[in-house]
């Protein structure tokens, strides 16, 4: 387009694309990947703990169920009311003996704010643990006539019941022939009950409800401001779910057959995904605040790069147009400044010495130009480029050094070679390193080359110039449009015959290349195109007749596969 060919716009599509390239990734990583992981970070963390709480809790109700249990299972209560009924102990010492196996068993559990033994004939009569006096009292006077009524629908079944705003477990006591004598209540402390779900409300500040034995949920945790009515039987397990705008909530159930668990936890999205959305928050803050630095800074390219070169570009091709002494006011201290004030000494220094000497200095140089050309040989070629590479080795420019050598290679290549037709492998191989080299110097690391070559072939016979117009095939036909890619040159001793292998990785062979390649295989070509495969193809059949073979063929990895089998005998 030619809108990009100047450089300010081109400065500018570069600006541009320095923010959007990496801004655009930033953003999808950031507002994809990244938060997506945190997300499931954040989630995965409140589900374990929630999973883990309720396994804890599970525990916590299993041991009290135990402890209920075992008024019924050890038979020592049992035992004491059969031993009332014979007669055999005094009411006091029946009493003393059911206090203190009141005391012995159930003081020791923290989760239990008092246990309490009362026989169906005395109900009014608790017999309690010490340190539970003052529960047992508030029970007694709120909740042990709703306790008396649930003995006959109970069974023996332990119950999780809740009356007057306290939690009891309550459980019938019966004798060997299964008939209830007494009842047993152990009132329980929901703070160390439920202190694993508590500890996890408490770290996302979240509402716990907690339903025990179909109880209505009990807020438990207190959180302040999440009053919202929530369906915890719509909410599936083990997921967290929106409930309303701004909530969410998980839930975690019990898998005991003593009881029925339910844990419900209420959040809200700020204190869930507030990292989430901050972060998200920061991410659109940076890319907004890139908006003026990208703007600053284009602004000063613009003055300081785009200007002073479209001074020099405008002040150039009016010295082009013939117009002379031609200044530009570029003053300032750095780069451009002083190539602008050179710029302008170099004008006006020109239409000087072209107003003086013009005519005779050109006149002088076309005399020496033809002096010169009218001596030029490949003799004199060679030994002006050897003088150039030992200056250059002297200087210490490895580079122009290793340049002027393939330079001299090719042009060697190129000249006759004492007429010979026919030279070693190892010859050609010299050609192809110096053309490899020089194509590297233009693609850089866009290009890959490759040399595997059998030892046994390098005294293999060659005609002359044979391996650098393939690789130039590879290069113009298969890289160049690519941008890069990849060429292997591969060189095998097979018997009587040399086999040349030279695959590139660029563009693949089309129906149209393959009509021209064909053409070109004959010895002949369309329009022009793959010259060097056509050439390389009579000078084959002049030398070996119809026992050379070459090929051209895509692989099974759609690389460019050239194969040359060129017999080995004496052609020279």
């Amino acid at each position: 387009m030619r809108i990009f060919k100047s450089i300010s716009a081109q400065l500018t599509l570069i600006m541009l694309i320095c923010y959007l390239l990496p801004a655009t990734v930033l953003g999808f990583y950031m507002g994809g990947t990244m938060i997506r992981d945190e997300q499931a970070k954040t989630e995965t963390a409140l589900l374990s703990g929630m999973e883990f709480s309720r396994l804890l809790t599970d525990q916590n109700l299993s041991r009290v169920v135990t402890l209920a249990r075992a008024a019924t299972y050890d038979g020592e209560l049992d035992s004491a009311v059969a031993q009332r009924g014979a007669g055999t102990v005094s009411e006091a010492e029946f009493l003393r003996m059911v206090r203190g196996y009141v005391e012995r068993k159930y003081s020791r559990e923290s989760a239990l704010t008092f246990a309490a033994v009362f026989t169906l004939d005395q109900p009014e009569l608790l017999l309690i643990n010490r340190a539970g006096y003052d529960a047992a009292s508030r029970y007694q006077s709120a909740a042990h006539e709703g306790v008396l009524r649930m003995s006959a629908a109970l069974d023996t079944r332990c119950r999780f019941v809740e009356l007057g705003e306290a939690l009891y477990l309550v459980r019938n006591l019966v004798d060997l022939r299964m008939e209830p004598y007494g009842m047993l209540v152990l009132g329980l402390d929901r703070e160390k009950l439920f202190a694993p779900a508590l500890d996890v409300a408490r770290r996302w500040d979240a509402r716990l409800d907690v339903s025990l034995d179909g109880m209505d949920a009990v807020n438990l945790s207190g959180a302040a401001g999440m009053d919202e009515a929530v369906d915890w039987d719509g909410v599936e397990p083990g997921r967290i779910a929106p409930v309303s705008v701004g909530m969410y909530a998980c839930v975690q159930r019990g898998d005991s057959r003593d009881y029925d668990l339910r844990l419900g936890l209420l959040l809200d999205r700020r204190r869930l995904y507030g990292g989430i959305d901050g972060f998200r928050r920061l991410q659109a803050g940076l890319l907004f605040l890139l908006v003026p630095m990208v703007g600053v800074t284009m602004w000063y390219v613009h003055k300081r790069i785009s200007s002073p070169i479209m001074l020099l570009s405008e002040a150039s091709r009016r010295i082009e147009a013939g117009e002379l002494g031609v200044t530009v006011p570029m003053h300032g201290q750095d780069e451009l400044g002083s190539l602008g004030k050179a710029f302008t000494s170099m004008s006006l220094r020109l239409e000087e010495l072209i107003d003086k000497t013009y005519k005779e200095e050109i006149a002088l140089r076309d005399a020496r130009i033809q002096a010169m050309q009218s001596r030029i040989n490949p003799h004199f070629i060679n030994n002006a480029l050897e003088t150039i590479n030992w200056e250059a080795r002297i200087e210490g420019s490895e580079t122009i050094s290793a340049m002027v050598e393939s330079l001299s290679v090719l042009l060697n290549a190129s000249m006759s070679r004492n007429d010979r037709r026919i030279v070693t492998l190892k010859e050609e191989l010299e050609v192809a390193r110096a053309y490899f080299y020089f194509v590297g110097l233009s693609y850089g690391d866009r290009l890959v080359t490759r040399m595997d070559i059998d030892d046994a072939a390098l005294s293999a016979d060659v005609p002359v110039l044979t391996l650098q117009p393939l690789i130039e095939n590879a290069v113009e036909h298969g890289i160049a449009p690519e941008g890069g890619g990849e060429i292997r040159l591969a060189c095998t001793r097979m018997g009587p015959c040399l086999r040349v292998e030279v695959v590139n990785s660029g563009k693949g062979i089309t129906p149209e290349d393959r009509q021209r390649i064909d053409a070109a295989l004959r010895g002949d070509s369309l329009g022009g195109s793959h010259i060097g495969l056509s050439n390389i193809c009579t000078r084959l059949h002049l030398i070996y007749g119809g026992r050379a073979d070459i090929r051209v063929e895509p692989d099974q990895d759609g690389n460019t596969h050239v194969t040359l089998d060129i017999p080995q005998e004496d052609a020279r």
